[in-house]
């Protein structure tokens, strides 16, 4: 069974991306499809909750299971299937890319295929520039620009020729 999603962002409003994956693929392959799609840095935390039909959270699935002992719960999205917790068309998920700043993406789910199986989930259409997941992740041009001014200056300002003539001596002498 293969489940067809639309994702898009409350952000970027020319953003849409969907993504079809099976019912037996996880939640983190779901996740790596996404970020991969949106160039997002895989080394920072990301999660999926359920969401209503006014798009408030629900359950959480989060990378990895929660130590504290007030939640015995196992589920994380390494290991449970999107089949587990989606049931029908217009399920919603929401999707935290970057958890200190709160930015997210929204998934519905669209079809439901029954007859068909993928392997991994795949993009099948990609429009505008996904939401930036966080300014360190991301080049500001303008930083940049005054890091590399000053670093130019850095190395080629080294002083005046006759101050370096008094620490060196005279370039005559050494010849």
């Amino acid at each position: 069974m293969v489940f067809k999603f639309k994702i898009i962002s409350d952000k970027v409003e020319n953003f849409a991306l969907h993504i079809d994956a099976d019912a037996k693929n996880t939640f983190f392959e779901l996740h790596e499809a996404i970020q991969d799609e949106c160039k997002y840095d895989p080394s920072e935390l990301a999660t999926f909750f359920l969401a209503d039909e006014e798009w408030d959270k629900g359950v959480e699935i989060p990378m990895f299971r929660d130590k504290s002992p007030k939640n015995n719960s196992a589920v994380t999205m390494k290991n449970t299937e999107l089949g587990d917790i989606l049931k029908e068309k217009e399920d919603k998920l929401i999707y935290i890319f970057d958890i200190i700043n709160q930015k997210s993406l929204y998934i519905e789910l669209n079809e439901i295929v029954m007859e068909k199986k993928l392997n991994t989930p795949v993009v099948t259409f990609n429009r505008g520039l996904a939401p930036l997941q966080s300014s360190s992740n991301r080049y500001d041009t303008d930083l940049l620009a005054s890091e590399d001014f000053e670093l130019q200056n850095a190395f080629t300002d080294f002083g005046e020729l006759e101050d370096l003539n008094m620490i060196y001596g005279e370039m005559g002498e050494v010849l």
